[in-house]
């Protein structure tokens, strides 16, 4: 049998850079089989990733860390015999990007239970964005957040360029309380040739150092954990006028107020032909980029929102808000 296949697991809290640092990589290197996870029924991740030729997976509906570890176990399954087979490229190495809710605990669980998956793919390294403006407020606010930095091999810091110094002062301090073996480095310098870094695995159980491609028992958390972060998607075909688009997003994020945590979607707009990039996280401004065309050949417009709190259905309520704000038709949910 040949030697196994590594896996990078590239994770980090929502809205922190994962696929913008995605992207970077695949335009450097074309040997890397790509999987992305998505919370919730309506993907757009996977379709903002560059299309270079790489094989793109999504695994939409939930997180790793709990709905599709099944999926997962059948996507390497899958990938695995179609590089076998010749249907793909031989790629080099897998890239698991994880939804920003995941806990990356149940990646090395996946391979850790499954003894076939075990012989043909090894847990390379686990990375983790960290976002410097919000990074310290999260890790306060979501044990997802805490969960991927103390999991991470090495902390990729985003956004330094926006940061103040007290932002970067006491994300320092947080992460080396956290997590003080992984090393911290800026995104920015973060290139390609990372992935092939192997790190030193840490056994959660002995605290001891484990060489490159050995298997550490990684320990189990003392006390399971369910999300309290809750999903909700709205799909719908039409255009809006880009000043109404503006008045609906101040009106929505009025309403959520500091439970929404992710807000990301492609509109249709009045005379432009691709569709229009919005993007927010927690507090910070809404950013919105036009594209030169819609990715992946669907032009349907969707909205995807994430809330933290215990109210679950907040965010599905937001969303029919907005339809009805906007006096959308043809809409589907989910």
């Amino acid at each position: 049998m040949t030697a196994p296949i590594p896996l990078v697991v590239l994770t980090g809290f929502l809205g922190s850079g994962k696929t913008t640092l995605l992207n970077r990589w695949l335009d450097q290197r074309g040997d890397l089989a790509v999987i992305i996870n998505e919370l919730g029924e309506i993907g757009i991740d996977k379709d903002l990733a560059r299309q270079v030729g790489a094989p793109v997976s999504l695994l939409a509906g939930g997180c790793v860390c709990c709905a599709v570890q099944g999926t997962l176990r059948t996507t390497l399954r899958n990938l695995y015999m179609a590089r076998a087979g010749g249907d793909l490229p031989p790629f080099s190495t897998v890239l698991l990007e994880t939804t920003g809710a995941a806990d990356p605990f149940g990646v090395t669980a996946v391979l850790e239970q499954d003894a076939w998956l075990r012989k043909r793919f090894t847990l390379r390294s686990m990375l983790t964005t960290v976002d410097t403006v919000a990074g310290e407020a999260a890790l306060r606010r979501h044990p997802e957040a805490l969960e991927q930095v103390t999991a991470a091999d090495q902390l990729l810091l985003t956004k330094t360029d926006r940061a103040t110094a007290a932002q970067r002062v006491a994300l320092a301090e947080a992460l080396a309380r956290l997590n003080p073996r992984a090393g911290v480095l800026d995104a920015e310098r973060a290139d390609a040739g990372l992935l092939d870094r192997d790190f030193p695995r840490q056994c959660r159980i002995t605290g001891t150092l484990a060489p490159a491609g050995a298997v550490a028992t990684l320990a189990p958390r003392p006390v399971p954990r369910g999300h309290h972060l809750h999903p909700a998607g709205l799909r719908w075909r039409g255009r809006i006028a880009y000043d109404r688009l503006q008045e609906a997003l101040t009106a929505l994020r009025a309403e959520a107020g500091e439970e929404l945590v992710r807000l990301k979607g492609l509109v249709a707009i009045d005379k432009l032909d691709g569709p229009l990039l919005i993007q927010a996280v927690a507090g910070q401004p809404v950013e919105v980029a036009p594209l030169p065309a819609w990715p992946g050949g669907d032009d349907d417009s969707r909205l995807v929102v994430i809330a933290a709190g215990e109210d679950t259905g907040a965010p599905a309520r937001w969303l029919e808000n907005w339809r009805l704000y906007l006096g959308l038709a043809d809409v589907a949910s989910a």
